[in-house]
């Protein structure tokens, strides 16, 4: 692979169709962190994302010469992904874990005041909760924005929608969110 095809994505995926299993994993490593993020949007189970991920890259393997426009990847990627999350979570009964273990591991390490951990523990609990309750339209558009690090421009691309879709939806997510939690916390205050 030249030095020309590893800086333009529709020259990657030309190259990955012809066999170039170098190009194949520099897309996949390019887009992998906002592709987890779209896959926990709908699977909402980190035991299971791994598993979901490396269907999804078995499923890019064998598909991605059915692309026919490679400017469209991150588009035609999304919508495999989304597929095979939903297909995968249709199989199987998914544990309802969520990921505060690793946060609360995180936050036991840090050396902080026990108070202090196992209020942050709450409430990062509480966030993950209205996440998780977020309609999946709102939720994928804040996980991609919030785990893959991309440009609003990005995220439209990736979900095919408009550019004002994806500030609406985001706008509207953080609001739900911060409703969500911020009712909780005037409950427990109440009950005190």
């Amino acid at each position: 692979m030249t030095a020309e095809v590893g800086q333009n994505e529709s020259a990657l995926v030309c190259a990955a169709r012809e066999g170039d299993k170098e190009a194949l994993g520099l897309l996949l490593t390019r887009n992998w962190s906002w592709l987890k993020g779209l896959v926990y949007s709908i699977i909402t189970n980190t035991y299971d994302i791994d598993d979901v991920l490396q269907e999804i890259c078995v499923r890019v393997i064998s598909k991605i010469n059915t692309l026919r426009e490679p400017e469209r990847f991150r588009p035609w990627l999304a919508v495999l992904a989304r597929r095979q999350a939903i297909r995968y979570s249709q199989r199987k009964n998914p544990r309802t874990v969520s990921l505060d273990e690793e946060v609360a591991g995180q936050l036991c390490d840090y050396k902080a005041d026990q108070l202090l951990v196992i209020e942050r523990r709450e409430q990062y609990q509480q966030i993950l909760e209205a996440v998780k309750a977020l309609p999946e339209k709102y939720r994928q558009v804040f996980m991609l924005q919030y785990t893959g690090d991309l440009t609003y421009g990005q995220i439209a691309e990736i979900l095919d929608i408009p550019f004002t879709t994806v500030q609406i939806r985001l706008v509207r997510a953080r609001r739900m969110i911060y409703n969500q939690v911020l009712g909780k916390n005037k409950n427990k205050v109440q009950k005190r």
